[in-house]
């Protein structure tokens, strides 16, 4: 991100340096092509450098990563205000009652109207956000109680006989 900042910012005088003492005919092109040699890149990362500037202008910050797209689209839980708020929703959740459904119908209904974000979700990626984002498993819950009846009253009764009786052995 900071490399791309500063090259977009000595673009951006660069350019206007050519405009005003060169009078060359693409400016643009030409300052791109000599930051990007400057910086060690290529004819591609000039490119990226006009592109990243335009988009800047029209957005107020830079294009973010590709990284954080799938398939040219940003996914609603890279946004991170949405991607708090589905976690803050799933701790609150119990044991065994978290679901996609559940979770569909809490970020269609409450968390994107809450953000003022436009758009919805299905179960299926709801069911994505949970295995492979999130990292939740469907699978039965064990409660690990081990039940021996060692308390019961027969046990109990059992229990008394028998030393009732060695004690008597032993004291014979």
């Amino acid at each position: 991100m900071i490399t791309q900042l500063v090259a977009v910012s000595e673009y951006i005088n660069l350019c206007a340096w050519y405009k005003k003492h060169k009078g060359c005919k693409r400016p643009n092109l030409n300052a791109s092509i000599a930051i990007a040699s400057w910086m060690g890149k290529g004819a591609y990362f000039a490119h990226q450098i006009r592109h990243q500037t335009l988009y800047l202008k029209q957005h107020q910050h830079l294009p973010p990563p590709k990284s954080y797209t799938w398939g040219g689209y940003r996914m609603l839980l890279d946004n991170e205000s949405v991607l708090h708020d589905v976690r803050v929703y799933l701790a609150a959740q119990s044991l065994g009652t978290v679901s996609p459904r559940t979770l569909c119908h809490h970020v269609n209904d409450i968390i994107l109207p809450a953000l003022q974000i436009n758009g919805k979700i299905i179960e299926s990626t709801a069911q994505h956000w949970l295995k492979f984002r999130l990292g939740y498993e469907c699978k039965e819950a064990h409660k690990g109680i081990y039940v021996d009846g060692h308390e019961c009253l027969d046990v109990i009764k059992e229990r008394d006989v028998f030393i009732n009786e060695q004690l008597n052995r032993y004291e014979r």
